[in-house]
């Protein structure tokens, strides 16, 4: 009997001291090459193990950004009889993207909830990106686009990556953090592929600032 009440009173203690982070702030993601950054927001949930090293996870969506230069693709008659029979229609694709990752943070200094300290470590990363077009007008009572010309679809990647930064905890406040990334995929499946290296990229660098709050019970 004592022995399942020291094993109660175990749990007790270690949930009344268990712990878990809640951030947001704003992001901005750049393609290697690419040539405009994306610019969005992120939500994230943190848990320290010890005060050295924690387990974390974010949702981060970057909102739509459009290709640099439009470019040419064709519409089809819809009659052969229709003259001419094919048109050059231009076309600007603009894609966002969805990134989920987890992984584990190392901090130096001050540890995970007070002070000035340091954070790195390494993530795994889903990201998912939805790929739309804008087409110059045409007749679309007389023709349509090709089909090989349709570029709208989603693309699904799977990336290994790199992040640090640093943060100011003040208990009763928060904590205030500063960190960026490097993400390279490794794997990618999607129903277009036509914006490969005007949008999309293998080779992502990433920045976030931030707010965390901890809760403790």
């Amino acid at each position: 009997m004592k022995f399942f009440s020291m094993i109660l009173f175990t749990l007790i203690i270690g949930g009344l001291n268990a712990q878990v982070s809640f951030s947001a702030g704003g992001s901005m993601l750049k393609g290697f090459g690419t040539p405009k950054p994306w610019g969005g927001f992120h939500v994230g949930v943190e848990i320290p193990r010890d005060d050295a090293i924690s387990l974390y996870g974010r949702f981060t969506h970057h909102f739509k950004q459009n290709a640099a230069d439009s470019i040419g693709v064709f519409a089809v008659a819809k009659d052969f009889t229709t003259s001419p029979y094919s048109l050059n229609v231009s076309a600007l694709p603009s894609m966002n993207y969805n990134i989920i990752e987890g992984g584990t943070r190392y901090y130096l200094g001050n540890g995970f909830d007070y002070g000035f300290a340091g954070y790195g470590g390494t993530n795994v990363a889903l990201i998912f990106n939805k790929v739309k077009v804008g087409y110059s007008e045409f007749d679309e009572s007389l023709y349509e686009l090709d089909p090989n010309s349709r570029m709208e679809g989603s693309i699904f990647s799977l990336g290994f990556g790199l992040n640090g930064g640093v943060k100011y905890s003040n208990p009763p406040y928060g904590t205030f953090y500063l960190d960026c990334g490097m993400n390279y995929m490794i794997f990618a499946q999607g129903s277009t592929s036509s914006v490969s290296g005007e949008l999309y990229n293998q080779l992502l660098f990433n920045v976030n600032i931030g707010y965390r709050k901890d809760i403790l019970w």
